[in-house]
């Protein structure tokens, strides 16, 4: 297992962006991830749509524990997605470093994170430890850790525990002169533990049409040579709306220059880390949804990347949710009969027909001429049921197929991920549908199209959802 602290006692440079889309992207490409939050903020599991609900004990509590007492991984550990991990943190985090704050005086003080990571990544029944000389068994390829803008003991910690160090550096003015001190740092603290890193500087915020951004950039290069990361994250506010809905940029918007940006230091990183490809054989599918909640196997075939909701999402429109009162929904094979001719959404088997029964009325009249793709009309014998409504058992999502090439829906019923709820094309028809089975009762939703998320407008009931924007609401009768 390798792991990679990612440090920097300057805020705002970029440094939880990084660990929760890179711990996101090594995800989706199926290296088992855990992702460690050192800060207080806890800010890791904002990022990734984890409710503070959801957190039983922390990674103060496991610092605080008897270094060869076991950890209940169900306890500490949250399971955000298909091969991502969390260990979250708390505020109690913070007074650990005071004198009587419960780290200072533990035996081995710098050196606890190390051996929390070495048991909760440990495979059952294997009772060696790495920190033993020992070979054993691990839950995880790779082990990221956030950690907090501050030089402490906690940072002493994260130092300890790993074995490659990414500094994110803007490239802005203050920034250039506070790296020479960022990396000088790093390498007294790993001094002082008797151990030798070489930290890579990674290039953040950076934007290429400033001509003094790119003079920064290559001032960074030629004062520390080879280890500035040869990629570069551009500033992108993709990556800031990302975080405000609780998913990584890879699963918001995948064509972004984000994305793309930390798809490309990934595949650095796995190259020049010594980071093994899995085989994709090797692969297992995930039957954990959302925060560890057992679900079917997700039918869409590419990797499901931070089914979640965000902080300020959760405390606005989804205590419902978090109560576990609502199940996930998956779309299934659903037969629309229209007149002599049957459109399957789904799949090639047969269905029973479903009626469209009464819920959220679309207004096509008032909308269609507004709505994005809306010169491309579907067939006149669906265009009554552009929108959303509800049918026997869900909801029935249709939208011209002139809207967009592919066309999601993100929505409190899939704790806002579009990636798992795409519509299919029906080309005989001119539209996109899609039905999903729910639960009686109201939901909020948005669609994602070609990555961008929008409105539906042809459903003019629309709610504020506690960020500055809205959401379109639909109902399942009972």
């Amino acid at each position: 297992m390798r792991t990679i602290v990612i440090i920097n006692q300057k805020g705002g440079c970029g440094k939880t962006t990084t660990s929760i889309n890179l711990a996101a992207c090594f995800a989706v490409r199926g290296v088992r991830t855990l992702l460690v939050d050192m800060d207080p903020q806890s800010h890791c599991a904002v990022g990734l749509g984890v409710p503070e609900s959801v957190i039983d004990l922390d990674v103060s509590h496991a610092l605080r524990s008897p270094m060869n007492a076991p950890l209940d991984r169900a306890r500490y550990v949250t399971h955000v997605c298909r091969g991502l991990d969390l260990l979250g943190s708390s505020m109690m985090l913070a007074g650990l470093e005071s004198a009587r704050g419960g780290l200072a005086d533990q035996p081995e003080k710098e050196r606890r994170l190390r051996s929390v990571i070495d048991r909760l990544s440990r495979v059952e029944g294997e009772h060696t430890s790495e920190m033993d000389g020992g070979e054993v068994e691990r839950r995880y390829d790779v082990c990221l850790i956030d950690c907090s803008p501050s030089i402490g003991l906690l940072s002493y910690n994260a130092i300890a525990a790993g074995r490659e160090v990414i500094i994110p550096v803007e490239t802005s003015y203050f920034s250039l002169k506070g790296a020479a001190k960022q990396v000088q740092t790093v390498r007294s603290m790993a001094r002082r533990l008797g151990m030798r890193i070489q930290p890579r500087i990674l290039p953040t915020m950076h934007d290429p049409n400033l001509p003094l951004a790119r003079d920064l950039l290559e001032q960074l290069r030629l004062e520390f040579a080879e280890s500035v990361i040869p990629v570069q994250i551009r500033l992108d506010p993709v990556l800031k709306e990302a975080a405000s809905f609780g998913v990584s940029v890879e699963a918001h918007a995948p064509d972004s220059m984000g994305a793309e940006d930390y798809r490309s230091l990934t595949e650095w990183l796995m190259e020049h880390v010594s980071i093994e490809r899995p085989e994709p054989e090797d692969e297992e599918r995930d039957t954990l949804g959302v925060f560890g909640k057992t679900v079917e196997p997700d039918p869409i075939p590419e990797p499901t990347l931070t089914a979640s909701v965000s902080r300020a999402q959760e405390m606005a429109m989804r205590a419902r949710e978090l109560s576990g009162s609502r199940t996930m929904s998956v779309a299934r094979p659903v037969a629309i009969e229209l007149e002599n001719e049957t459109s399957l959404i789904g799949g090639d088997e047969e269905t029973e027909p479903v009626e469209a029964a009464e819920g959220v009325t679309p207004q096509v009249e008032e909308h269609a001429q507004d709505a994005p793709g809306g010169d491309v009309l579907p067939d006149e014998r669906v265009r009554h049921l552009l929108g959303v409504r509800g049918v026997s058992g869900g909801l029935l999502f249709v939208q011209p197929i002139g809207l967009g090439e592919e066309v999601r829906v993100a929505a409190s019923f899939n704790a806002w991920n579009p990636a798992l709820s795409p519509m299919r094309k029906n080309e005989a028809l001119g539209v996109h549908e899609l039905l999903c089975t729910l639960e009686p009762g109201e939901y909020q939703y948005k669609l994602v199209i070609d990555g961008v998320w929008s409105l539906d407008t042809f459903n003019a009931e629309v709610a504020r959802n506690g960020i500055g924007s809205e959401n379109n609401i639909a109902r399942v009768r009972e």
